[in-house]
């Protein structure tokens, strides 16, 4: 018998927490255990936890960060197999019995994982593809399109790899860091993708562009480190500027998502490193960049303040 152990990192999650692990409790295939991981929380998610009697395992560390969380999670469970579960996220009610149902009858994956869907705060929703496991190989190099909350790992493979690293420069990159090197250690023929949305992935309100630009240093950081092993000469410069403009216009269009004047900025800086439309820089971007000219120029307002990117590097980002 398949045994999952379901993790959840927690901060600070009264507030939405009870239902997910009421979903999570609720599965038509019944998890081995359920762990939730409370990453020093001062609220009351202690208590929340524990009301769920021995129904939950309940694990209190100090605040370290969901990384260490979910270490700690993968090192305490008892299952063959971790479904990882961020505090905000639901599974649906189905999820564990079909991702069982793959493992059973493929041995040979170390990763399964499904489409999910956008839960927005007024109740809409919005299904997100799953992007097909034969295509994530070199797909890896330049995004991160595995959803945690989707996925089911087996343990022996987490452990075999070290975990999710953590600290600041992998902050928010850390799945993706996680899935780089599994594939690099396992190959691409051990991920297997489910087209079903499993997962409703609750989208929270968050204007603070404060976060976007540390998530783009550390996205350029796991670029330098990670991301372009195996490639040299001539083939690695070009991989990079790819990856370096495709960074650059995801922060642009976070930038302009909140209103900050720098999305030009980060917009020119992407055009700069990679004019070029294909597969891993979008051709959408073109467009984008249109609109962008156009109000800028339109505007009474505008400022040419940000119209030209600083010489700077990724670290700036983290400290601006």
């Amino acid at each position: 018998m398949t045994k999952i152990t379901v993790a959840i990192p927690v901060h600070n999650s009264e507030h939405c927490l009870r239902e997910t692990i009421e979903r999570a409790l609720a599965q038509t295939f019944p998890a081995h255990e359920i762990i939730v991981v409370d990453d020093g929380s001062t609220d009351g998610t202690a208590a929340l936890v524990q009301s769920f009697g021995d129904r939950v395992r309940y694990i209190r560390q100090e605040n370290s960060g969901a990384s260490a969380a979910r270490n700690n999670a993968i090192q305490h469970a008892t299952g063959d197999w971790i479904a990882f579960l961020d505090h905000d996220d639901l599974f649906q009610p189905t999820k564990l019995e079909k991702q069982r149902a793959v493992i059973e009858a493929n041995p040979q994956f170390v990763v399964i994982y499904s489409a999910f869907t956008f839960l927005y705060i007024d109740d809409t929703t919005r299904e997100s593809p799953v992007f097909p496991a034969t295509k994530l190989w070199p797909a890896l190099r330049y995004r991160t399109p595995i959803l945690p909350s989707t996925s089911v790992v087996r343990r022996d493979a987490l452990l075999q790899v070290g975990g999710f690293k953590s600290g600041p420069l992998v902050r928010r990159v850390e799945d993706w860091d996680l899935w780089f090197r599994l594939m690099q250690h396992y190959s691409g023929s051990a991920f297997h993708s489910i087209p079903e949305s499993l997962v409703h992935y609750r989208v929270l309100p968050n204007s603070e562009s404060k976060s976007f630009m540390p998530l783009a240093a550390n996205a350029l950081h796991l670029m330098d480190t990670l991301l372009l092993d195996g490639l040299i000469g001539l083939r690695r410069s070009l991989w990079k500027r790819r990856i370096q403009a495709r960074i650059y216009y995801h922060l642009a269009l976070s930038m302009r998502g909140a209103n900050n004047p720098r999305d030009w900025e980060f917009m020119i800086k992407s055009m700069l490193l990679w004019p070029l439309a294909g597969r891993i820089v979008p051709v959408h971007r073109y467009r984008v960049f249109a609109h962008m000219l156009f109000t800028r120029l339109l505007s009474p307002r505008a400022s040419f303040r940000y119209w030209w990117p600083r010489r700077q590097g990724a670290q700036s980002l983290r400290v601006e």
